[in-house]
């Protein structure tokens, strides 16, 4: 099954969207696990014990502008940069993360690396977004 994520703000343009940069790789591992996620209790409790939930920001068909959990692109990268460093290091929670995220996972090269490849594609897309100027955003993800 094909996956799409984009970085999304309201007002943001077909240009913008069409000018964006997107996943190495490609979107699939991080859209499901970014599903996955919505059963994974336990994981997302890890992911706030390491101050990062912004990266649980996400925008989907059905959901309105106003239910999202808006961030700005500098709180997002910061918490992409927590989770990595926290893979890294293998702190605390970032075993059952990997775990969730091994689910969906391309499985081209190793787990962590594969994860830390979607991380980085994370950071730059919010470097791409505070560049455009907006100052929130979440990741618009689809099936």
């Amino acid at each position: 099954m094909g996956a799409s994520i984009v970085v999304y703000w309201p007002g943001i343009t077909e240009e913008q969207r069409d000018a964006q940069p997107g996943f190495w790789q490609d979107d699939r591992a991080w859209a499901n696990f970014m599903a996955e996620l919505d059963s994974a209790t336990a994981t997302v409790q890890a992911i706030r014990m390491l101050k990062a939930d912004e990266i649980l920001t996400y925008k989907t068909d059905g959901l309105e502008d106003e239910d999202v959990m808006w961030v700005t692109p500098v709180a997002l990268r910061r918490a992409a940069e927590r989770l990595r460093e926290a893979v890294e290091k293998g702190l605390s929670g970032s075993e059952l993360i990997l775990k969730t995220y091994e689910i969906g996972a391309n499985k081209v090269e190793s787990l962590r690396e594969e994860f830390i490849r979607d991380i980085d594609d994370i950071i730059e897309m919010t470097k791409w977004a505070e560049g455009e100027g907006t100052s929130r955003m979440t990741l618009d993800v689809n099936w």
